[in-house]
């Protein structure tokens, strides 16, 4: 019995133990081989991100530090940094009307108001300056950027004269020692914030003389409508420097009228100009303004266009005397259907001024007359050119 019993009890012990050995209890070291994969993966995502981390943060340095800024950006700094400049030393801004003085790039670069131009344009050899000029009551800040044939500041004027100068047809021609408009179909379109204008020529010391595409239905005034003893009646006078129309485009300049056709940004750009205001016989031709400038309005900062540069518009060989009809002939200025006054007077009397009539040429009326008015300005010869090529699809931009 009792060895019966031992038996049992050794068979039993047995089975126990192929139990245990069927189904093994897992390891220490397996569990640690599980958790290092885990660990070497967690590593793997850290390094990979801080690399890439790494690579966004050159990136994004590289694209804040990069030497080669574009022009037109340098020529902002050298902008803001003259004005910064100046701020400092006021003493040495000019001080009269048209005075201009220049800083250097190098002479901003030392004062440590902007990189020096090697380090904004890397593997480039520029120069560049700010012209300081004082136009009326402002300063204007005018950046030049040299950089050889890859880029240079344009001046409006000098993209003017590359259209070339013509000796017949459409185009820009030499015309007393000015380069003038003539025809009717030019590119001398000038785009400005509010509105825009035509370029009637490009004077001698290159200013731009500009004047009104097209009038608003607002811009309309008398010539003059004071009573006139001569006449007994309230016909006006055709002196400019005292008749209404001065005073109406003194308004409008000063923004003193419901219509803006100049903003801020545009004034900066203009420069004051001498108004020939001499009145002229309707048989006179002599079209070169030396009659209408027998009589100069100074330092004017808008006008009106005189008869002589009206004719001279015109590519007629028959528009020779003011009152020819053959002026509206192949004129870029005339408009159809409207009525605009010119500054020049009759000297045949002191109530009557001409005007551009609806077909285009030009006649005498009396000075009360409600007409349109088309002004004129004239843009500094440092204006510089962003685009365009003067068409009307695409005008001058200016900077």
């Amino acid at each position: 019995m009792n060895e019966n019993k031992n038996e049992e009890k050794k068979v039993s012990e047995n089975k126990g133990k192929e139990i245990i050995t069927n189904n093994p209890i897992p390891t220490k070291s397996v569990k640690d081989n599980g958790d290092m994969k885990k660990k070497l993966m967690r590593m793997m995502l850290i390094v990979v991100g801080i690399l890439v981390l790494f690579l966004i943060i050159i990136l994004i340095i590289s694209f804040f530090k990069s030497g080669n800024k574009t022009y037109e950006e340098i020529e902002e700094e050298l902008k803001n940094a003259a004005i910064e400049y100046y701020e400092v030393q006021s003493g040495l801004l000019p001080q009269e009307e048209g005075e201009t003085i220049t800083v250097k790039a190098s002479t901003l670069a030392d004062a440590e108001l902007m990189k020096p131009l090697s380090e904004l344009r890397e593997g480039e050899s520029c120069s560049g300056r700010v012209e300081v000029t004082k136009v009326g009551d402002n300063i204007v800040y005018t950046p030049y950027l040299d950089c050889g044939d890859n880029y240079t500041t344009k001046e409006l004027y000098k993209a003017v004269l590359e259209q070339g100068i013509v000796t017949s047809g459409n185009g820009l021609y030499d015309m007393n020692g000015e380069k003038v408009y003539r025809g009717d179909d030019v590119n001398n379109y000038v785009q400005l914030d509010n509105a825009l204008y035509r370029i009637v020529k490009v004077t001698s010391d290159n200013k731009i003389l500009l004047i009104l595409n097209e009038m608003d239905s607002t811009l309309s005034s008398y010539y003059d409508d004071r009573y006139n003893q001569d006449r007994n009646f309230n016909s006006g006078f055709n002196d400019y420097r005292v008749s209404r129309i001065s005073e109406y485009l003194d308004d409008l300049y000063n923004n003193k009228l419901d219509i803006n056709i100049l903003s801020k940004n545009d004034k900066d750009k203009l420069t004051p100009f001498n108004l020939c205001i001499g009145k002229r016989n309707p048989t006179d031709n002599i079209n070169n303004n030396s009659i209408e400038c027998s009589d100069v309005l100074e330092n004017q900062m808008i006008g009106l266009l005189t008869a002589s540069d009206y004719m001279n518009a015109s590519l007629d060989v028959n528009c020779k005397a003011t009152a020819d009809k053959s002026c509206q002939n192949y004129n870029y200025l005339k408009l159809k259907s409207i009525e605009w006054w010119l500054v020049t007077g009759n000297s045949l009397n002191n109530y009557e001024a001409y005007v551009v009539k609806s077909n285009g040429y030009l006649d005498e009326n009396t000075t009360s007359g409600y007409k349109k008015v088309r002004p004129t300005i004239m843009l500094n010869n440092n204006v510089m050119i962003k685009s365009g090529s003067g068409s009307e699809s695409n005008p001058f931009i200016l900077k």
